[in-house]
């Protein structure tokens, strides 16, 4: 069970070995865009491509989706940012129950989002962890756990790319575990919780009050998708990548101070100045935030406002 590009990996890896999926469960396709289109995840893609075989089901835990799943008679269920809560009816179906791949050093991070609250709070740790699904969110007994350093200027696209990868592996690696009866359940430490609530619209808008720091971990914590919106010139603009200046703001947050040759624009926050290194302007690419400069013809003195 999987849903987004995360899942991929986890789906890829597992076909080319014995543990290749009998039956792939994934979300049904949704709109998406501007205009509305009917995409389907990505989990979809690779399952046909591969030829496993698909169901889409709106409400995983309806009669019709347990009959689906009781047919294939599985020995396990394992889940890949799926996207929906199971029943205790669907994890008692296979004899070693369901386990979860979720990217984040639990306890630490339960929920939707902890790759990008490993990054709005500057962690120098995170990791992934395998554990065995219970009724309560991101809650069950750890099986396996890799803790891995963040690296200085790692972003979310990145991080969640790197982490992908390697929930595979450490899916594939407990599944061995789990044949041979190499394993045991850890219990969690509830009282060690944190929890990302999932990442609503009003989140992606930058605030230019805060401190260069806290914007900086803002903004690699959602590049390169979705992106921190501001605005400039009254359009919108994605602050794709900063870098913290070593001397003091002066001006009013949001100023354009400088224009460094093939770097950025510098711009003023509440403490430290802020290179912007990377942008992606309303309706276009991703580009050199001097590559901006120089078509929008930016003077110092203007202003980058909070997102809209």
């Amino acid at each position: 069970m999987g849903t987004p590009e995360f899942a991929v990996p986890t789906l890829e890896l597992l076909s080319k070995t014995k543990y290749k999926p009998i039956l792939c469960i994934t979300q049904p396709d949704r709109p998406k865009g501007r205009k509305k289109r009917l995409l389907p995840p990505a989990i979809k893609i690779k399952a046909l491509e591969l030829n496993i075989p698909l169901i889409q089901p709106e409400n995983i835990n309806s009669r019709e989706s347990i009959a689906e799943i009781q047919k294939t008679n599985p020995d396990i269920i394992v889940t890949v940012a799926y996207g929906g809560y199971l029943k205790r009816e669907i994890r008692r179906l296979p004899e070693f129950g369901c386990i979860n791949l979720h990217p984040s050093l639990l306890p630490k991070y339960r929920g939707s989002a902890p790759v990008n609250y490993a990054l709005f709070n500057n962690e120098k740790f995170t990791g992934n962890t395998i554990f065995k699904i219970f009724a309560e969110m991101d809650a069950g007994p750890i099986i396996y756990q890799r803790k891995i350093r963040i690296k200085e200027n790692e972003c979310f696209s990145e991080l969640t790319d790197r982490l992908s990868k390697m929930g595979a592996e450490d899916v594939l690696k407990v599944l061995e575990k789990i044949e041979n009866n190499d394993y045991e359940l850890i219990k969690q430490d509830d009282s060690k919780a944190t929890f990302s609530r999932k990442i609503e619209k009003q989140d992606l808008l930058l605030d230019w009050s805060l401190s260069s720091e806290k914007i900086r971990n803002r903004v690699r914590g959602l590049a390169e998708r979705p992106g921190v919106v501001a605005s400039f010139r009254s359009k919108r603009i994605k602050i794709i990548e900063t870098e913290i200046m070593q001397n003091e703001s002066i001006s009013k947050p949001g100023t354009v101070i400088d224009i460094i040759k093939n770097a950025g624009i510098v711009v003023a926050t509440v403490d430290s100045d802020l290179l912007l290194k990377k942008v992606q302007p309303e309706g276009k690419k991703i580009m050199n935030a001097y590559a901006f400069y120089i078509g929008a013809l930016i003077r110092t003195g203007e202003k980058f406002t909070n997102g809209f």
